[in-house]
């Protein structure tokens, strides 16, 4: 996944890495097989750029966030995963995780914006699906909440 991030950050994307591999890179040993974007859900220009940056990745171009909150997960199978862009994230704002947001090193040494521990915890939260109970606690533990 090297590669996408070089390729969104070369083209100056706005886009926010959430869910597991966020987890990972936030210090949790955790396995996934997917790669989460939060990306602005009606940011015109922004998914111009990804569409551009990912055009030979991506099988179909990403959409806008429809009026009912269409096409707020858009999913795609990539030579290298899957690779997941959020539109809406339960908890979260884009403009404000964009301006908490932390950059953090993948292991092929691309940087990669990621929303805050503070912010991932907020998601988790608010979503507060089984899955995310481990979550939860890690991030709980690493922020010293009680």
């Amino acid at each position: 996944m090297d590669t996408i991030f070089q390729k969104l950050n070369h083209a100056g994307a706005r886009y926010l890495l959430i869910g597991g591999q966020a987890m990972r890179l936030h210090g949790l040993p955790r396995y996934s097989m997917d790669w989460d974007l939060f990306i602005p859900g009606r940011d015109e220009a922004n998914h111009a750029l990804i569409n551009e940056a990912l055009k030979d990745d991506l099988e179909l171009p990403l959409m806008m966030l429809g009026v009912r909150g269409e096409n707020f997960l858009q999913t795609e199978q990539l030579s290298l995963g899957i690779l997941q862009f959020h539109l809406v994230v339960p908890g979260l704002s884009f403009p404000e995780a964009e301006k908490n947001s932390v950059l953090l090193k993948e292991e092929g040494g691309s940087p990669i914006r990621c929303v805050s521990a503070w912010d991932l915890l907020k998601s988790k939260q608010a979503a507060n699906r089984p899955v995310d109970q481990p979550d939860i606690l890690f991030l709980k533990s690493r922020l010293n909440i009680n």
